[in-house]
């Protein structure tokens, strides 16, 4: 080969290079903000955390699996262990969800976060109010509605087609400390920030 062609070649390849790293560097420490990505304010910084959480079906994932801690059922622990256990398991991820282990846990700084993204959303008014004044009142630890909250947001969001008996579950109810901490403890949640 003569000289000339291997320096284009040398070149383009550089160039190709350059352009990969410059796009990633662009795409990891600098978010387009727009309809469907909602990274700024306080959520910026928990970006690591919750940074897939674009539209209603992620902030649901969210809020289901964030609220998994405080929910007891015996139908869902039949489905899921037999019905053995101090606790009710993680929902399966077949319906959707993440791997508990993944979970964040139900802290005001996690719920100021989903509330963040609630808010720029665009949802209507009726809707975005019902969502707020839930997540309001659990940051001030008031979970009278968790159950029914918890429920309905399961209802919708989970993917049923892998397990109907899933949406028959109907003796919801809040845990106990002892049941919450034995989720905490078992998922490895406890001492996990976020």
């Amino acid at each position: 080969m003569n000289k000339a062609l291997i320096k284009k070649i040398t070149l383009s390849m550089i160039g190709i290079l350059i352009f990969c790293i410059g796009s990633y560097t662009f795409v990891k420490f600098n978010y387009i903000e727009g309809p469907n990505q909602v990274l700024s304010g306080p959520e910026k910084a928990g970006r690591e955390r919750f940074e897939y959480l674009s539209n209603l079906d992620d902030v649901n994932k969210e809020i289901i699996q964030m609220t998994s801690q405080k929910i007891e059922s015996d139908q869902l622990k039949e489905l899921i262990k037999g019905g053995k256990g101090s606790f009710t398991p993680a929902y399966l991820n077949t319906l959707g969800f993440d791997l508990a282990p993944y979970y964040r846990t139900l802290t005001v700084e996690n719920i100021e976060y989903v509330e963040e993204y609630v808010k720029k959303l665009g949802l209507d008014s009726d809707k975005e109010d019902y969502y707020l004044s839930f997540l309001e009142e659990w940051k001030g630890g008031d979970y009278s509605r968790l159950v029914e909250v918890h429920k309905k947001l399961f209802q919708e969001y989970a993917f049923f087609t892998n397990g109907r008996e899933f949406k028959e579950i109907d003796d919801y109810r809040l845990t106990t400390a002892e049941e919450e901490n034995a989720f905490l403890d078992y998922y490895s949640l406890n001492n996990k920030e976020g």
